[in-house]
């Protein structure tokens, strides 16, 4: 045996297959739950909040959104190890996408998580008033090689209150090398962003894109700044505002494995909401419900991007 074994060195965290140089990687900083959350979150663009939701709750989120992927045979056995399959059945059996993204998107122990009493008090605790969260939840299920793109929230949601807020919740443990949700560094105080993006609206403006057009890597290194992530437990979560420049690496998994997360959305219940993400049957983009997402569709499909 060698006297000195050389360490392994971790794996170069990718954006659309495209490796991110290690000196623009950064760590998100923890939440100071003691302190003001308001000025935390003015402060740093995100509040990173460690056991925010009760740890076995969230499991079984995750254990009914599998349950649901592997009865359309997109989840390996044991649904548990969230192994993707490579194959879909869930066009043949669940010809109404849309319809079935929703069922899937309002299973009980998913909404106990997202929208349940302490996501609610937190919610309210930040903004200090009673919260409010919209009925329309963003499930996501990314299976190895995706990425969702860099973009802002505005450009999606932005007919109610600008007292709006995104919290991201990972449904289990995500690794570093999963795609975990990854920030731009500064970008909530970005003056360029809000003149690019601010007033657009995706469902409005046709054939403009809420998305950034520069590859991640391409825009840091022009700005000077990182991206900044983490790995997650179960019961971690994120909050950010509506400006801040957010995405997630690729799941470079390479047992397979499905990263599931879900995005809601908080505001002040005093506050307006915006009409096409409320009530029993919001409908979200283009009047097409849970259809508008790429979540909605086979693991299988290629991605949507708006």
């Amino acid at each position: 045996m060698a006297a000195s074994a050389t360490l392994a060195r971790p794996a170069p965290q990718t954006v659309d297959g495209r490796a991110i140089p290690p000196d623009l990687l950064g760590d998100m900083v923890e939440a100071d739950l003691s302190r003001d959350l308001a000025n935390q979150l003015d402060r740093d663009g995100y509040l990173l909040v460690r056991g925010l939701h009760d740890p076995a709750e969230v499991m079984a989120a995750r254990a009914e959104v599998l349950a649901r992927l592997a009865d359309v045979g997109e989840i390996a056995e044991p649904p548990e190890d969230a192994v993707a399959t490579g194959a879909s059945r869930r066009a043949e059996l669940q010809p109404d996408l849309g319809a079935f993204w929703k069922s899937v998107s309002e299973g009980p122990a998913l909404r106990r998580v997202v929208n349940g009493r302490r996501a609610l008090e937190f919610a309210a605790r930040l903004f200090g008033e009673p919260a409010a969260h919209f009925s329309f939840a963003w499930l996501r299920a990314m299976p190895p090689g995706r990425a969702s793109p860099l973009h802002v929230d505005h450009p999606y949601m932005n007919r109610g209150t600008s007292r709006l807020v995104t919290l991201w919740t990972p449904l289990g443990a995500v690794a570093r090398d999963e795609g975990p949700l990854y920030v731009v560094e500064g970008s909530h105080r970005d003056p360029s962003l809000h003149a690019a993006f601010e007033g657009r609206d995706v469902d409005r403006d046709k054939g403009v894109p809420g998305h950034f057009d520069a590859h991640p890597a391409d825009y840091i290194a022009a700005k000077r700044v990182r991206l900044l992530s983490a790995s997650f437990a179960p019961g971690d979560a994120v909050v950010f505002g509506m400006f801040l420049a957010h995405a997630a690496f690729d799941n470079a998994s390479t047992g397979g494995r499905v990263r599931i997360s879900c995005d809601t959305r908080f505001q002040p219940a005093a506050d307006p909401m915006d009409p096409r993400f409320a009530g029993p049957e919001p409908p979200a983009h283009g009047g097409q419900g849970y259809g508008c997402l790429s979540a909605a569709r086979p693991l299988t499909a290629p991605m949507l991007r708006r």
